[in-house]
């Protein structure tokens, strides 16, 4: 039987770069606030792209608290190749350390043209943060503490903008809820893909981005499992 896929955990990249890096049971960052991340969401500007004769590539990201690598090799790097520089990017993928570097082996990239998702981000990586460390108050940063702060006011209205979803006569409030249900109405015991999912929603108008946060924070928070790379069930 397949082992299920680890749950990518949303990140500042201090989290990752700040933090202690460990092999064993599997390369992991022990991050400054005591959370173990394996698999990340990370939102950044790509201020750097490499690509080498077609068998490498990389991409730096930068989302204010600090710069990582992402790093592709092989068949791969065509998915950094393609990335854009001097945009705002979702990467999602495992961490890896190499000669005192840590970085990240990308599995999914996405430009994002919606800067408030940023804003999300944030808040929702500190909740996890928390109920990761199983405490009630986390330390952070002056300059991530400012970024908060300067964004708490519309924080809410903004997430609600971001989950809401205007079909008349339907009973599910947010675009989690949709998602949640589509994948339990519609997944055989192989599950459903993303691109299943993808294709559903944007047909409906919806940014893909925002469809692969909210598969991301539904996992985060147990309504559904990943069977394998893209392929989801409900719990």
């Amino acid at each position: 039987m397949m082992a299920e896929r680890m749950t990518a955990v949303r990140a500042c990249v201090s989290d990752i770069v700040n933090g202690r890096y460990d092999e064993e049971n599997g390369p992991h960052v022990v991050s400054p606030h005591g959370v173990e991340l394996r698999r990340v969401v990370v939102l950044g500007f790509v201020v750097n792209k490499y690509t080498g004769d077609g068998n490498f590539a990389s991409i730096t990201i930068d989302d204010g608290t600090e710069t990582i690598r992402a790093k592709a090799w092989g068949t791969e790097a065509a998915l950094l190749e393609n990335t854009p520089e001097a945009k705002l990017m979702l990467v999602v993928g495992k961490i890896r350390e190499y000669e005192d570097e840590t970085y990240i082996v990308p599995e999914i990239t996405q430009e994002v043209g919606n800067s408030n998702v940023m804003t999300v981000h944030l808040l929702e990586r500190y909740r996890a943060m928390l109920t990761r460390a199983g405490i009630s108050t986390l330390e952070t940063p002056p300059e991530e503490q400012s970024q908060l702060q300067s964004k708490s006011d519309d924080a809410v209205s903004t997430e609600s903008t971001l989950e809401s979803y205007a079909d008349e006569g339907d009973t599910a409030a947010t675009l989690s809820e949709k998602i949640l249900q589509f994948i339990q109405n519609s997944a055989g015991k192989d599950g459903i893909t993303m691109q299943e999912i993808f294709e559903y929603f944007v047909s409906k108008g919806e940014d893909k981005v925002e469809i692969q946060l909210k598969v991301i924070d539904l996992l985060d928070k147990n309504k559904i499992r990943e069977k394998e790379m893209g392929v989801y069930l409900p719990m």
